[in-house]
């Protein structure tokens, strides 16, 4: 079993941010509910606040896209009521809150959208609703604030990405790092078993030649010693030969190796090998490490998962993890077109299915597993 436990804990700005909204979305909810003596107003500044916190935690709650974006929709229909019914200087902060999480939900240029669509209607409500003609500053410092809040929420997000980025390369440098020694070393062997073949190897040839030659010319008294120093020198010479032949022949690399190193450089999961794993020639484990990796990264980016399990049986490789599982179709992004993409030179193949229990399966099926014994 290969086990790495440094799990990460939940964002501190996902709470942050969700504190922050409800809060300000409550004390909208009393000042207004206090100053106008309307408490079922407070309802709608409930359910604005509550389907705020349930979009914060979509991924936990394993919400659907269409679910958040339903609900980023309701949000700003809820505060437009709210700003119908009180056209004060607090009930704006409803619309901050909503542009602050509009990114988290939608593209950039959806929110932009949304940001335009919704100013357009609280400009028609101020005209509408407003009593007196002195609306501008108050509507000017709305937009304002929901520009701040929307560019904070993009800016935010862009660093997440990066970071997810980086951490994404920083892993496949390691990898590829582990995997140049490891093409190191078999070039080092490559090297030594050819100095040893060109140098030594025909030394000992030239020194049995020798010797065979000494044999037909020395008295009888010393033949017997020459003829051990021949047998001497075929031993050493098909030792030397036996050697070459090792450190020249197909390498094979030890698959559950290779999983404990990028376990080590992939913090916040568990992983577990269910069983032995095989040695594989060394261009298949390489290419197996990055699909693995590329795996591991997808069950932990897009599943939040922290478990994983490697199982080998009959040619097949799988990565069961305990996240959240594939909502719809499943559209393979350019992470599974890459594990294809690395598999075909070997004839394999790669699938994704559902966990019946939640979670995913990835597949990776090669010919030559195939012909290694479990």
């Amino acid at each position: 079993m290969l086990q790495y436990m440094a799990k990460s804990s939940p964002s501190l700005e996902n709470h942050l941010l969700i504190a922050s909204g409800v809060v300000a979305t409550g004390l909208v909810a009393v000042v207004n509910c206090l100053n106008f003596q309307v408490w079922p107003d407070f309802l709608v500044y409930l359910l604005f606040g509550v389907i705020f916190a349930v979009k914060a935690y979509d991924e936990e709650l394993g919400l659907s896209r269409r679910v958040t974006v339903s609900g980023t929709v309701a949000m700003f229909v809820l505060s437009v009521i709210a700003l119908i019914m009180h056209t004060n200087t607090l009930t704006p902060v409803l619309a901050a809150v909503l542009m602050a999480s509009a990114p988290y939900h939608l593209s950039a240029r959806q929110s932009w959208l949304l940001f335009l669509v919704a100013n357009a209607t609280y400009f028609l409500v101020f005209e509408l609703t407003w009593e007196t003609n002195n609306y501008q500053i108050s509507f000017v410092s709305m937009i304002a604030l929901q520009a701040f809040a929307i560019t904070s929420s993009l800016t935010k997000q862009r660093e997440v990405a990066a970071q997810e980025m980086l951490s994404r390369q920083n892993s496949e440098l390691l990898a590829a790092r582990a995997v140049l020694a490891q093409q190191s070393q078999a070039e080092e062997r490559l090297r030594i078993a050819g100095h040893l073949h060109d140098t030594v190897g025909h030394q000992l040839t030239a020194l049995g030649l020798q010797l065979e030659a000494l044999a037909h010319q020395a008295p009888d008294a010393l033949r017997p010693r020459i003829e051990d120093s021949q047998a001497l020198a075929r031993e050493l010479l098909e030792g030397i030969r036996s050697t070459v032949r090792q450190m020249t022949e197909e390498r094979r690399d030890d698959l559950a190796s290779a999983i404990h190193r990028l376990a080590s450089v992939t913090p916040g999961v568990t992983i577990e090998v269910d069983r032995e794993l095989p040695a594989l020639p060394a261009e298949l484990t390489q290419q197996l490490v990055f699909c693995l990796q590329e795996g591991i990264h997808n069950a932990i980016r897009h599943g939040g998962a922290d478990h994983l399990d490697i199982h080998y049986a009959e040619g097949v490789l799988s990565i069961a993890d305990n996240g959240r599982g594939l909502r719809g179709t499943i559209v393979p992004g350019f992470g599974l077109e890459n594990i294809r993409t690395r598999l075909a030179p070997f004839g394999g193949e790669m699938a994704l299915t559902r966990r019946p229990d939640g979670g995913c399966v990835l597949v990776l099926t090669l010919p030559q597993l195939e012909r290694v014994p479990a």
